[in-house]
């Protein structure tokens, strides 16, 4: 099983993961960098693979269309998507 299909089969863990790293909120926007980085850090800590940048930034790409098709990310641009997932929602005061 190739990396795509374990984090894609982890998805929830790793956007959990990203939310403590970033601010990942229900509705906010997602950077093309920011899901890159945080990939290369979620595999390299999780998985322990170490991805090479370019690798690691196509799988930000493929993981992110991935995402676009099950509704979790709305894509603006090419490189940004705003968030549909409500349990990142902040809290209601």
């Amino acid at each position: 099983m190739n990396t795509l299909e374990l984090i894609i089969q982890n998805k929830t863990e790793f956007l959990s993961y990203l939310k403590s790293k970033f601010s990942l909120i229900h509705n906010s926007n997602i950077f093309l960098r920011d899901l890159h980085y945080g990939l290369m850090f979620y595999t390299q800590e999780k998985m322990k693979k170490k991805l090479k940048y370019f690798a690691g930034e196509e799988l930000a790409k493929d993981f992110a269309s991935e995402l676009v098709k099950q509704g979790i990310f709305c894509a603006i641009d090419h490189q940004s998507w705003r968030l549909n997932n409500p349990e990142f929602a902040l809290p209601r005061i």
